[in-house]
């Protein structure tokens, strides 16, 4: 992740309620949290259309349970689909067909508008 320096609490209290009002808003509007919205939002930059729930958990650093819960979510929402690992059976891996990552670039592009 991007790290930002903040010249003054101030600065940072500020940011902090931007983001808090965006996801507030976010979640009544489009039925996504900031776990689901951070998750879409690291497909929309992967260039692959298969990707660990591992390698998903490393990069947002998401507890397992809200990562299980977002995936879930989001799965059930059309945006993702899942499947096992044809090598290691315990390896859940997420897909993203041409259909979904329409529907995953046209929610980003949305959320960007409200920014």
């Amino acid at each position: 992740m991007i790290e930002q320096n903040f010249k003054t609490l101030n600065e940072l209290i500020t940011t902090y309620q931007k983001g808090k009002y965006f996801f507030k808003t976010t979640k009544k509007q489009h039925k996504l949290n900031y776990e689901e919205i951070f998750i879409l939002n690291y497909i929309f930059n992967c260039k692959e259309n298969e990707i660990t729930a591992k390698e998903i958990a490393k990069y947002s650093e998401l507890q397992p349970y809200y990562l299980t819960k977002a995936l879930q979510k989001l799965i059930k929402m059309g945006y993702l689909s899942k499947k096992r690992s044809e090598i290691d059976e315990r390896t859940v891996v997420v897909r993203v067909n041409e259909a979904q990552r329409d529907k995953i670039n046209e929610i980003i592009r949305t959320l960007q508008q409200t920014l």
